[in-house]
């Protein structure tokens, strides 16, 4: 959940010399207040001198500060980081792990790394949209995808088609194109219906018309040859949409009307005390546990049993739980499975905890240690 956004906790949280910079030399205002010489608590002074400001340049200023506090996290971080090395910054990595606390790293980064700012704020909000909101399909060609200008507009003119004629709505359509991790983001803006609402315009209260996007996010793995569509509130498009990607994207005109995402999760060998993930070394994994277990009987109609014992400090303790209980015959069709990362220098050892479900839901992004989990579970054959 996003937290309540404060100008004073923001002051608080962000280093003063950083402050600092962005009021002084982006902005080129309070340029009175001697940020040096103030505490990093006493936020007091900044707080007062902002309201100072011309109404126009606080607007400017809160939109900025809400875009920081909304990165300052470990996500955050991550999202920078991918997008840095994909522009090949190698020093970045090094340089944002000097700076302390994560509000700090974001503004230090939003001040001295702008082009990698767009990127990495797409990614974190698509990071943070819940696996059950995707539709994935895995029955593309592995085909590289076409991303020069002149396919991501007809991309974006083919969207808007679509949507215009069906629904009377996008006539205008955006589309921006990143990379990350071996994926392809396609973030795309079609023109919805126009709204009107009662809005603050200076001292005055105005009933004011406007167009706002909504938004329709495509993530092509060609290593998979897979497709995810985030369409929120657009569902029934979903079909077409996949046809428009494949067709303009990856020049592929026989994609089955009926085909979907083939994975199927193998979980019947978790219910095995022999069972062993398998991770490398350098994963950071320290360890990995089961926690619970959803088991659906093979006699009868819709019966289920869940098992759920703790890992801790047994991580064997589900199956002495299973075997006491002697349950007839049965599938595992959901679990709960605990991941104990390694500690870092200065950060203490860190956990995961996610459920994966029969026949393909599984509750990981595709992200930092989510997708590292993600490997593990491929390479243990799952």
């Amino acid at each position: 959940m996003a937290r309540q956004y404060s100008h004073t906790q923001f002051f608080r949280r962000v280093p003063n010399v950083l402050l600092g910079r962005y009021f002084q030399i982006k902005k080129k205002v309070l340029l009175d207040l001697v940020f040096n010489e103030l505490t990093e608590t006493r936020v007091e002074p900044v707080f007062e001198a902002f309201k100072a400001l011309p109404h126009d340049q606080q607007e400017s200023i809160e939109a900025e500060f809400q875009d920081i506090d909304n990165m300052a996290c470990q996500g955050g971080v991550m999202a920078l980081t991918d997008e840095a090395s994909f522009h090949g910054n190698t020093h970045f990595t090094e340089s944002i792990a000097k700076v302390k606390g994560f509000h700090g790293k974001i503004m230090w980064a939003f001040l001295e790394h702008p082009n990698l700012w767009a990127g990495a704020t797409l990614f974190l909000h698509s990071d943070n949209i819940a696996e059950s909101f995707w539709k994935k399909r895995n029955d593309l060609p592995p085909t590289k995808p076409n991303v020069a200008e002149e396919f991501i507009k007809s991309l974006a003119q083919e969207i808007s088609q679509y949507f215009y004629s069906k629904e009377g709505r996008g006539r205008n359509c955006k589309v921006e194109v990143f990379h990350r991790n071996g994926k392809e983001y396609f973030f795309a803006y079609p023109e919805d219906f126009a709204q009107s609402g009662v809005e603050w315009v200076r001292s005055q209260l105005a009933n004011r018309a406007r167009h706002p996007a909504f938004e329709i996010i495509f993530v092509y793995t060609k290593e998979e040859g897979s497709l995810d569509i985030y369409a929120p509130r657009n569902t029934k498009a979903i079909p077409k949409l996949q046809q428009i990607f494949a067709e303009t994207i990856l020049e592929y005109n026989q994609l089955d009307e009926f085909g979907g995402d083939k994975r199927v999760y193998d979980l019947d060998k978790l219910a095995k005390r022999d069972f062993i993930f398998k991770f490398s070394p350098d994963s950071g994994i320290e360890e990995v546990a089961i926690k619970k277990l959803r088991l659906s009987l093979k006699v009868g109609d819709k019966r289920r049993v869940t098992v759920e014992a703790d890992p801790v400090p047994d991580a064997l303790a589900i199956y002495d739980l299973i075997e006491q209980l002697k349950l007839p015959p049965h599938y595992v069709t959901q679990a709960e499975i605990k991941v104990t990362f390694s500690p870092t220098p200065g950060v203490r050892s860190r956990t995961r905890t996610f459920r994966v479900s029969y026949p393909n839901s599984c509750a990981l992004r595709h992200d930092g240690r989510d997708l590292v989990i993600r490997k593990m579970l491929a390479a243990s054959g799952i």
